[in-house]
């Protein structure tokens, strides 16, 4: 999978402006760092701050007069499904093999605010489509995973084909955006943890929610 995961640890300054505080003169300790990003999880800052994303999605929606077939893309790792927990086991860090037998668990907890905001778009009858880099070998798991979390309702779950895998996040995504808007959806929006799960086109409002774990270009 061509997309370099950098841990979001090394980003000293991104992270204090998160936990407002100010900069610091000199680099860090990493296990300093490393509990920093602990006690914003562990927090209410992280949740608090999802909420106020979500409330601002939900207030901007339902001013909009929605065209035929309005739809909502959603992210899954970090944005439908939390892998936290698992991330914080392995001490912040990333291994593939370890990530893909993580995700063939299909245990991920969904993220409260992000289920609010999902239910919400099924009252008002928008559909819902998955779009994730995850790859092929993991969609089963996938599905599983999040109809055991209450997404039981949506169009699709698109995940990396084998031919696939060499994309950055940007170009798999907004060409699967792309080929949903030719196919007739309309995108009113779209919901995901990294930049490059919003840019590129056919996005809509884009809703931003915080990841300090790690970075997808």
């Amino acid at each position: 999978m061509k997309f370099r995961t950098k841990i979001i640890l090394f980003v000293i300054g991104i992270l204090f402006v998160c936990c407002s505080y100010e900069p610091p003169a000199e680099l860090m300790n990493l296990g300093v760092v490393k509990k920093i990003v602990q006690n914003y999880y562990d927090s209410n800052i992280y949740e608090d701050e999802c909420k106020k994303i979500i409330d601002e999605a939900i207030e901007h929606i339902n001013e909009l007069k929605l065209p035929e077939r309005p739809t909502v893309v959603f992210d899954i790792d970090e944005t439908a499904l939390s892998n936290y927990e698992h991330i914080k086991e392995i001490d912040f860090g990333y291994y593939y093999d370890i990530w893909l037998e993580w995700l063939k668990k299909a245990d991920a907890i969904a993220l409260p605010q992000t289920k609010r905001f999902y239910d919400y778009l099924i009252t008002r009858n928008i559909h819902v489509v998955f779009i994730s880099g995850r790859n092929c070998d993991s969609y089963e798991a996938t599905l599983k995973n999040l109809i055991d979390q209450g997404y039981t309702k949506f169009d699709s779950v698109i995940v990396r084909k084998d031919d696939e895998r060499n994309f950055s996040a940007v170009e798999f995504k907004s060409a699967k955006r792309k080929e949903l808007s030719i196919n007739g959806y309309n995108i009113i929006a779209n919901i995901g943890d990294q930049s490059s799960d919003l840019f590129g086109g056919n996005s809509g409002y884009k809703i931003k929610l915080p990841n300090y774990l790690y970075v997808i270009d």
